[in-house]
């Protein structure tokens, strides 16, 4: 098994492969159409800085990807940046491949000289804790209450 990480800057050509996942995990529900989730996916192409996605590939296939964003959360537009749409392909899950994507954008945020890091959860509280995440209390997004967490990257 042969793992590698690209971005969205290096090879456009995943932006159509991961936004279907980014959709019908989240997109759809918020009611916004495949073609919005790929143009927004496809415009993260920053080389240093904001605004980057990152993809896992196992033997060239895409299996994870993250985002580096400026804005998440709608609640709090003061925060900036963040971890976000983090995902694994359901076959791919259980093998570590989130660690490998919240790393890589961990330390693209790093180059891109930010301090802390944003991230907020429903699902992966414990995921993220045991990546070194701290809990930041809760927020509500689309009426709904979220775990809310930082990760001080200096």
């Amino acid at each position: 098994m042969a793992l590698a990480l690209a971005t969205i800057a290096e090879r456009p050509e995943l932006a159509p492969v991961v936004a279907p996942w980014l959709w019908e995990e989240w997109g759809r529900g918020k009611g916004r159409t495949l073609d919005q989730v790929l143009a927004r996916i496809a415009s993260r192409t920053a080389r240093v800085g904001l605004e980057q996605t990152v993809v896992a590939l196992e033997d060239g296939v895409a299996v994870a990807t993250a985002s580096l964003t400026a804005a998440d959360a709608d609640s709090r537009p003061e925060l900036t940046p963040w971890l976000a749409s983090v995902f694994v392909a359901p076959e791919a899950r259980g093998r570590g491949y989130a660690r490998v994507v919240v790393t890589a954008v961990e330390s693209a945020a790093r180059r891109g000289g930010f301090e802390t890091l944003w991230l907020f959860t429903n699902s992966a509280p414990a995921l993220y804790a045991g990546l070194g995440w701290q809990d930041a209390g809760t927020i509500t997004e689309g009426g709904k209450p979220y775990a809310l967490m930082r990760r001080r990257l200096g």
